[in-house]
């Protein structure tokens, strides 16, 4: 930046200890933006209807201020878990899917529940089987298969 440039924007180029940058303040501003969380309750348990949500998630991942990377990563994971919920949790009967989205300080979670049957992947996927392995690589996973469903919950930290 020129000294008259620095002059127009009202600085001398001269930072005192401690004083932000434009950017870290921007950066700042971001990382603290917290956005409602986002609630998709009931959603029948069919890929048709997944769609909406993974739409809805990503809008809300880039309300939160997450880096582009972050947030292909928190639809893909979600949408991930949703599928597998869709696909293996209720076994030729309906069902449904919950999803909250809750933005944090220092990161963001998303929740995935079914209220199906948990099925242990098999020893020998083939060429399907994936799913959980990419939900564990994506994000920081903790799956709690239980009685009365399974509960997926991700998260990522803010600000990278």
């Amino acid at each position: 930046m020129s000294p008259e440039e620095r002059a127009e924007a009202g600085g001398d180029g001269q930072h005192e200890a401690g004083a932000e940058s434009v950017e870290e303040a921007r950066a700042s501003a971001v990382a603290t933006t917290l956005v409602s969380p986002l609630r998709c309750e009931g959603v029948p348990a069919d890929a048709t209807h997944l769609v909406g949500v993974r739409r809805g998630v990503e809008e809300w991942a880039l309300k939160a201020g997450l880096s582009r990377e972050t947030v292909t990563d928190v639809v893909a994971a979600s949408y991930e878990a949703m599928a597998n919920a869709a696909e293996h949790a209720y076994r030729e009967r309906s069902g449904t899917i919950d999803l909250l989205a809750t933005c944090h300080e220092d990161d963001v979670e998303i929740i995935v529940r079914d209220r199906g049957d948990w099925r242990p992947p098999p020893a020998d996927p083939g060429f399907r089987g994936r799913g959980l392995v990419m939900i564990r690589t994506m994000s920081h996973a903790e799956i709690d298969p239980g009685p009365d469903g399974t509960t997926v919950r991700m998260r990522w930290p803010r600000g990278r």
